[in-house]
């Protein structure tokens, strides 16, 4: 019996927009590739079996678990499990699933007790040195995960298996990454009858502004840049692979029929790579005429888009998505690979919001090389932005993404100590509280340019076009259709940290 657990989630109190866990799609893939290859299972997802229940984050009061507790998560585990996997997508989540690691041991002191996902990816040596993980499954989980339990039921031993860490006479063994699926119309579809999914589309658990009952959804898999800012090269590789445009809009068109999803939100890395593919799945989804709506809420790229991407995606039900040009300084560009035309992305920008769609860009302030200067390069680029029309801007201060370059940069400089603290430290983006780990800005100016960047931004953008932030809002209060993120917050101010700290009972901040 193989028991796959999602710990509890995260729920934030504080900060410019709240943080919110979302359904476990890597961790439905998982199950499905278990479920195709025969093996018995049970799910135990701790936090969408408990989403109206919070209770008291450690040592931080302006945090809250969402789901279920430790304990309670650990005592629905079934006593024959023998095989325990964990999901930890993302470095946040570690101190968390830690706990739940430590009670699991406790309880099942004989079972195999492996942990998938991002973080483990990330840091195997860590992971395995501090807590009772035996195995870390590196990279696209779904077939080492599988291949492991197959060696584990055959007695072959586990450096026999490729794409995992695991203990060995003391120290840490790694047998590399697995070689990634190129045949991803082959994956098995996400095995969400075994998730309280339609708890998570019923209260609009999931990510980006609320368009509706939405489905997280992945139609590429991978990313082919290198941005030394982020941890895809070492969990994904540069390979990036398309799902076939008619199949996808299959999953979509079930799912509508199943859930009553009118929404979907996509959770890839980067949806908009080959001109060709997106421009045919757009073409699927109008030919089926299917009424619903989808997002790219994590940001896309932006080197084929333009005014006929711009129409097929609106016309196919596209609302919203997002760019992340990062920095409005070519040096901190360079200096971080990211391979972006600034003059095409400000051209990408303009033809998304005429032709209607509801365009986020990303911003990230405080690289290692940031200075005064080139944060009012990104100051000027915010501007621009505000001025062509974009409807929100999401200004970040950089934390070290584990797996990243710069994070190994920065771990080789003895600038990191990898405790609890350092992995929550992304929820703390919009606080003072997070530092800064460029040398020519202390952490306060970091803040307050944060601030200000924000301020030029929807100053200029809410007087330039006073009736688009009226109808924004007005829809949000009347409707609960969130078209932009400022709508999103103004809700979330007005309505939900409201129902969340009764929820709480006082218990944060």
């Amino acid at each position: 019996m193989i028991a796959l657990v999602n710990p509890p989630g995260i729920k934030t109190f504080s900060g410019l927009q709240m943080h919110t866990p979302n359904p476990p799609l890597g961790l439905a893939y998982v199950a499905a590739a278990l479920r195709e290859a025969g093996f018995a299972y049970r799910v135990i997802d701790a936090t969408g079996a408990a989403l109206d229940a919070v209770s008291p984050y450690p040592d931080r009061t302006d945090f809250m678990m969402q789901g279920l507790t430790v304990d309670e998560t650990v005592r629905r585990i079934p006593a024959e499990a023998d095989v325990i996997g964990v999901s930890c997508m993302f470095s946040t989540l570690w101190p968390l699933t830690h706990r739940v690691a430590v009670a699991i041991r406790e309880k099942f002191p004989r079972a195999l007790l492996v942990l998938g996902g991002e973080h483990g990816t990330a840091v195997p040596e860590h992971v395995l040195a501090t807590s009772p993980f035996d195995v870390v499954v590196l990279g696209e989980g779904e077939e080492t995960f599988v291949e492991l339990l197959r060696a584990r039921q055959a007695g072959r031993p586990l450096g026999a298996v490729k794409g995992i860490a695991y203990r060995d006479n003391g120290r840490v063994a790694t047998t590399g990454l697995s070689e990634r699926r190129r045949d991803v119309d082959a994956i098995a579809p996400p095995d969400w009858a075994s998730f309280p999914i339609g708890e998570y589309i019923d209260r609009h658990q999931t990510n980006g502004i609320n368009l509706g009952r939405s489905m997280p959804i992945l139609g590429t898999r991978g990313c082919p840049f290198q941005c030394t800012f982020c941890s895809n090269p070492a969990m994904w590789t540069q390979r990036w692979i398309a799902r076939n445009p008619r199949l996808l809009a299959d999953e979509m068109e079930r799912y509508a029929r199943e859930y009553g999803v009118t929404n979907f939100d996509f959770q890839d890395l980067t949806a908009i790579v080959k001109r060709q593919w997106i421009v045919d799945f757009c073409r699927e989804l109008i030919g089926r005429n299917l009424n619903i709506t989808w997002q790219m809420p994590s940001g896309t790229r932006a080197e084929v888009f333009d005014a006929e991407v711009a129409d097929l995606l609106y016309r196919s039900g596209c609302r919203a998505l997002a760019f992340a040009p990062e920095s409005g300084s070519p040096e901190i560009l360079k200096a971080v690979k990211k391979q972006v035309d600034l003059a095409h992305m400000l051209a990408a920008m303009r033809a998304a919001v005429r032709r209607g769609l509801k365009l986020s860009c990303f911003i990230v302030i405080g690289f290692p090389d940031d200075t005064p200067g080139t944060l009012r390069q990104t100051l000027r680029l915010i501007r621009r932005m505000a001025v062509l029309g974009v409807y929100d801007v999401a200004v970040s201060k950089f934390v070290p993404y584990p797996g990243s370059a710069l994070f190994r940069r920065l771990q080789h400089e003895g600038k990191l100590e990898l405790d609890d603290a350092f992995f929550v430290s992304p929820m703390d983006f919009y606080t003072a509280k997070a530092p800064s780990y460029a040398d020519g800005v202390s952490s306060r100016r970091l803040y307050w340019t944060m601030l200000w960047m924000f301020a030029n931004f929807y100053v200029i953008s809410f007087a330039l076009r006073p009736w688009r932030v009226a109808r924004a809002l007005g829809r949000a209060l009347l409707t609960g259709r969130e078209e932009t993120r400022y709508a999103k917050w103004f809700v979330d101010v007005l309505f939900t940290r409201r129902r969340w700290r009764r929820l709480a009972g006082g218990a944060v901040r």
